[in-house]
Parts: C-alpha cells; structure tokens; sequence
C-alpha cells in the first residue's frame, strides 16, 4: 500500500486521523465548554478567585489531553502538542490585552458595567474556537501545495512582529467605539446607545452586540495571524487543532487573570516578539528542508518566554524606573 503524497493530495494530512480519536478530543472538549458556560451564565463579576480556578482546570484539562496523546501516539507527538499549546497560550497574551482596549472603549471597564465583559466574552471565545478550527483546517491543507508556502507564511509572522513593535511604540490608545467593522453595523441598523437591558438586541443594537462584533473582528485577525506560528511547529493538523483549540477554550478565565496583573508581566510583549523571531526562522529553515527536532523547539519555547516572565518580576517597568 502506497503512503498518499501530501503535496499532490492536500487533503492527506487528514487520512491518519481516526474516529477515536476525534471523538476523544471533541467529547470532554465540548463537555468541558459546556460547563464551563453554564456555570457563568450570569452577569456577574468574576472574582480572581474564579478566573485563577478555572485558568487551572483548563491547564489540566490540556495536559491530561497531551497525555492521552503521549499514550495513543507517542510522546514525540506529545511534545509538539505541548508546543502549539504554549505557542497559543502566549500569543493570546497580546490579544486579550487587545480585549481589554476594547472594551475601555466601550465603557465597559467601570465597576458598574465590569460584569457585562463575561456575557461578551461567553459569546466571544465560542467565535475563537470557530474560527480556529477554520484557519487551522485550511492552513494544515494550503501548507501541503508547496513548501516554499512556507516562505509567505514566515513573511505575515514577521508582519505580525512589525504591527506589535510600532503599535508599541506608542500613537495612543486606539477608540474600538469607531472601528470599521463598529461603523458597518451602525450604518446597517439601528443602535440604542443604553446597556441596562444587559442585552445583545434591545429596540436595535445595544452597544453589547457592537462590541462583540469588534471582538470578533479582531479575533478572526488574530487567528488568522497566528496560524503561521502555530504551523511553523506543529505541522500534523490533528495537534495543530487540538492544541490550538483547548488553549482557546481557557482564554475567557485568563483574560480576567492578565486583566489583574496586566502592569506586572510588562516584559513579556517583547518575549513574544522574540519568540515570533524565532519562529518565522524555523519557518525558513523548513521551507528548505531544515528541520530542528520537537524537544529542542519546546525548549527554546520556554526558554523565551520564562525569561520574559523573570525579567518582569525582577525589573520594575520602564515608566516606573
């Protein structure tokens, strides 16, 4: 029996994909979704209590899924999945910041309307999981036309280092409130400017539903950014999806968590700028056949984001020294 050839038929790198295990990610994946949703399903403040226990739970749950993973496959494979995970977790980092910007737009950061963020973000992180699973799907198959594919998608990873070094550089913070995709929905219908329904439609769009909408928007640009990353990796599209997919799923109790601490991790934009570095280079190196091995990839991995995170706890920020 012929092994299929992956650059004639794209669609290959799905053939070794089996129903089990589908059905093992996809079952305590959606149960673990399910309540989680349920059990804040009112407008109420998460604590850091809350997010903390729940950020935990998420981390367990993708590490007894890369478990599941060592044993089935083969902890090679494993290491890959942990590596699209991390991969993931850590450009959400600057995402959800994003989050934050926008919903201070919106003049949903006061004590009074803080509790309205959860209701956007049950709505929100469903879109991510979406659209993940999209852009992930069709870059797994695109990847497998030419290797030098692999060249444009290093290009947009170090597009990406680019917008997130001049947005640091500073132009003020940017009013989501006039986004375009903000200015579509009002030019399509009508808006009722109060939130005291707490709901998306209330005699017209409420400002709820036109901030989901930037979310959304900015998330689908997010995902469709990070998706060279997380392929420079982890090119099998089951890890690919599956990592992607659980680190996804946690970014509603995370966001709350960096919310709290966003002014004590001040190094870790430039951590994941260099990761991003690191990345489109091994996107290079693999358009030509170079390939570095799945442990060392983890490790530096790590290693960069560790030191992101040491040098904020022990170096106050630049504005503070």
């Amino acid at each position: 029996m012929t092994t299929p050839d992956p650059i004639a038929d794209p669609l290959a790198a799905f053939a070794g994909i089996t129903l089990h295990q589908v059905l093992a990610f996809l079952v305590p994946f959606v149960l673990a979704v399910w309540i989680d949703l349920r059990s804040h399903k009112k407008d109420e403040p998460i604590t850091i209590g809350d997010a903390a226990m729940w950020s935990a739970i998420w981390v367990l749950c993708a590490l007894l899924f890369g478990a599941y993973i060592g044993l089935v496959r083969d902890w090679e494979e494993a290491s890959l999945y942990f590596t699209g995970y991390v991969l993931e977790k850590a450009l959400a980092v600057d995402n959800l910041f994003g989050f934050y910007l926008i919903f201070k737009s919106f003049g949903l950061t006061l004590d009074t309307s803080q509790p309205l963020q959860h209701r956007i973000l049950y709505w929100g992180i469903l879109g991510a999981i979406g659209l993940r699973f999209v852009f992930l799907g069709a870059g797994a198959t695109i990847v497998n036309f030419s290797p030098y594919v692999l060249l444009g998608f290093a290009a947009v990873v170090l597009w990406t280092v680019w917008k997130m070094w001049t947005s640091e550089e500073g132009k003020g913070e940017i009013d989501y409130s006039q986004h375009w995709s903000v200015r579509l929905v009002r030019r399509f219908a009508e808006v009722n400017p109060s939130i005291d329904s707490h709901r998306f439609f209330d005699r017209g769009v409420t400002p709820l539903f036109l901030c989901l909408v930037c979310i959304e928007v900015c998330d689908m640009i997010f995902a469709f950014d990070s998706m060279p990353v997380i392929i420079a990796v982890v090119r099998d599209p089951y890890l690919m999806i599956t990592s992607s997919l659980w680190a996804a799923a946690g970014l509603r109790s995370l966001y709350f968590l960096l919310v709290a601490a966003q002014n004590r991790f001040w190094a870790l934009d430039k951590a994941v700028m260099i990761l991003l570095i690191f990345v489109s280079l091994k996107l290079m190196a693999s358009a030509f056949n170079l390939h570095m091995s799945n442990a060392l990839s983890l490790s530096i991995v790590l290693l960069i984001l560790g030191c992101g995170v040491a040098w904020s706890l022990l170096r106050p920020p630049p504005e503070q020294a």
